[in-house]
């Protein structure tokens, strides 16, 4: 068998002629001259408006304002003052007579009127104060009182017994010693520190022969309570007599 041999073919390209391109000449736009373009050049007249001026307009349209009077130099000189017009009225057989200011009249009324209103509020309070408050408490410190006046003080009674001063109470509980002390002046003064109502709560009865030995200011002081032994006697005497 026998083997054909094989053709290639040759390239067609180099048998291309060469493009039409390479032979147009270039264009004749880039050889033309520039153009010249005459533009003129404008003048605009504008119309020339006759316009007011601020002040021209404001004259028109606002009415004219009176030229301020030039001021007065100030002074120290007090203005002048008005000599009031009183009032007169025709009085029969008396003739014309003042009548008073108005101020003083109009202030007249109005104070008596606040003072009216003012007595007359005061009257009204102290009258619902008394009714509220004070009355009852008058009915209460009175029913204390009564109760007070009932019930019997105790007796104090500071007995001499020679060396020592001996205290004795008396009371519806019947008869004890309280303390013996040296200084009954000194004793009876820090009781009614401890006890301001001391005196009042309880009567209270020094024999007379003890002043000796109080100062000149505690016999002064306690001078209401020295009692004699013989107004002592009679007025035990007199309670205990059956």
């Amino acid at each position: 068998m026998r083997i054909k041999p094989v053709r290639i073919p040759r390239n067609i390209i180099d048998r291309i002629p060469a493009p039409v391109t390479d032979v147009v000449p270039p264009p004749v736009v880039t050889n033309m001259p520039k153009p010249v373009v005459d533009v003129p050049n404008p003048v605009i007249e504008y119309p020339t408006l006759d316009v007011p001026t601020r002040e021209e307009f404001e004259g028109v349209v606002l009415p004219p304002q009176e030229s301020e009077s030039e001021t007065d130099q100030p002074t120290r000189d007090l203005p002048a003052v008005p000599t009031p017009v009183v009032p007169q009225v025709n009085v029969p057989g008396v003739g014309l007579v003042d009548l008073p200011p108005v101020g003083p009249l109009i202030t007249a009324g109005a104070t008596a009127a606040v003072t009216a209103v003012v007595a007359l509020g005061a009257s009204i309070f102290m009258n619902q104060l008394k009714e509220k408050f004070l009355e009852p408490l008058i009915k209460k410190a009175s029913k204390k009182k009564n109760k007070k006046l009932k019930q019997k003080k105790p007796v104090i009674h500071f007995a001499d017994t020679g060396q020592e001063i001996d205290i004795f109470e008396y009371s519806v509980k019947g008869t004890r010693l309280v303390s013996r002390v040296e200084n009954v002046e000194l004793y009876l003064r820090d009781q009614i520190e401890i006890d301001s109502l001391y005196e009042y709560d309880n009567k209270i009865i020094v024999d007379d022969s003890l002043k000796t030995k109080f100062t000149e200011e505690g016999q002064k002081r306690f001078k209401r309570h020295f009692v004699p032994a013989k107004v002592i006697v009679k007025k035990l005497s007199a309670k205990l007599s059956f």
